[in-house]
């Protein structure tokens, strides 16, 4: 059992009628350890340029991760387009941003694939892949007749399979959006603007729920109500403390570590 980290305030200022979660991290543990397939492969490119050669890991590393984290929660590609702006300030001759994008997309495919096809063929428990405590969380959201949507930065067409893997489609009756072949056809500020005009809702009544800063930091600029989710996904802590720090900074209401304890959470989201 945990207990909820009160960061901003202590209560929504009102019941939340929809809520947005994001994906990875959030909801799915698919594409756990993408953080790292991500970092190898930019460190592998960045070392290959004059200047990057020049650096000790720990610099480069700082480099990455820079630009890596203020990426997530956006469409995959905006990594690259980083990507080839870091090659050009070492002196380096970058690939195209599709090249790069679709290297990273392969690598992420030998990560993830064998876990999705053993759920496909009924080897693996969809548990083993989702949050703690996740189906409870979503049964109780429902059950208050709350909407609940899918915003996620990883691309439509996986979000869309990897739900009925997951055999948890049915609680997403907002929708499951992800990016789209058009980086500017996607962001979490638009899936925000999206939902406050179709629901026709106050601001106040969004709840956001993701352990990424873009997420967070789309439901906070326009005033909803955010629970951080502070997931290790390595299944080697209880509390990622990076996502913590960036989860706060980004400006998370309340920090949780996964959602095992749901009878807390509703609780205090609903005392009003």
């Amino acid at each position: 059992m945990f207990s909820i980290e009160i960061v901003r305030r202590k209560f929504p200022k009102k019941h939340p009628k929809v809520a947005m979660f994001d994906f990875d991290g959030t909801v799915s543990l698919l594409r756990a350890g993408w953080h790292d397939v991500l970092i190898s492969f930019h460190t592998e490119v960045l070392l290959s340029t004059p200047k990057g050669q020049e650096l000790d890991e720990k610099s480069l590393l700082k480099l990455i991760r820079g630009y890596v984290e203020t990426n997530i929660g956006k469409p995959p590609i905006y990594q690259s387009y980083s990507l080839v702006e870091a090659v050009n300030n070492l002196g380096g001759e970058p690939r195209s941003v599709d090249e790069y994008n679709q290297i990273y997309s392969q690598r992420l495919t030998e990560l993830c694939e064998p876990r999705r096809e053993a759920l496909r063929k009924g080897e693996a428990n969809p548990n083993k892949f989702i949050v703690a405590g996740l189906v409870r969380m979503l049964a109780m959201l429902r059950s208050r007749n709350i909407k609940i949507y899918i915003a996620s930065g990883t691309e439509e067409v996986f979000i869309r399979e990897d739900v009925k893997l997951l055999k948890i489609d049915n609680f997403f009756d907002g929708g499951v959006y992800g990016s789209q072949p058009d980086p500017a056809a996607f962001s979490k500020k638009i899936m925000v603007d999206k939902i406050l005009n179709e629901n026709e809702i106050e601001s106040c009544e969004l709840l956001g729920i993701g352990d990424g800063v873009t997420e967070i930091s789309a439901v906070q600029d326009v005033g909803g109500f955010n629970i951080g989710v502070a997931s290790d996904e390595s299944g080697k802590a209880f509390v990622d403390s990076w996502k913590r720090r960036q989860l706060i900074t980004a400006g998370a209401d309340w920090i949780i570590p996964n959602y095992t304890d749901t009878n807390q959470l509703e609780a205090r989201l609903f005392v009003i």
